[in-house]
């Protein structure tokens, strides 16, 4: 009799949120072993036992100690890759100014203009999002 072998993908929930000032967007470079290594990301992370806005504000606080008061939806995009499947909900909150985020899980960071985002690499799953914003200005 021959084996068969079943390699699924886990399917996971993921939340991130998108800080704006002004016309400047926060994104963060991934410091995370895995095929996303490197590529940089709005703050945000895995969705645990919490509705998505409550791991929206978590993981932002979490990553790089900003507290968000008010978030908005913006999108949700389910995107399969190599080794899993995201559904990412995205939000976005506007900050009063641009601060210093205390990086814990990446390695780096930069206040961008929409125009800008075409410069960095991101996981493809954020492409809808850049995609909203820059449509949306």
């Amino acid at each position: 009799m021959k084996e068969v072998i079943v390699n699924r993908k886990k399917n996971i929930k993921v939340c991130c949120c998108v800080i704006q000032f002004e016309k400047k967007i926060l994104i963060l470079r991934r410091r995370h072993t895995g095929l996303r290594d490197g590529l940089w990301e709005f703050p945000g992370g895995k969705q645990e036992d919490e509705t998505a806005i409550e791991c929206a504000k978590r993981e932002v606080y979490e990553e790089i100690e900003f507290k968000i008061d008010n978030i908005k939806f913006l999108c949700k995009v389910k995107k399969e890759y190599k080794d899993i499947n995201i559904e990412l909900e995205s939000f976005i909150t506007f900050a009063e100014f641009i601060f210093k985020p205390v990086l814990k899980v990446h390695d780096a960071y930069n206040w961008v203009t929409l125009s800008e985002l075409k410069n960095y690499d991101f996981p493809e799953a954020n492409q809808e999002i850049i995609d909203i914003l820059i449509y949306n200005g």
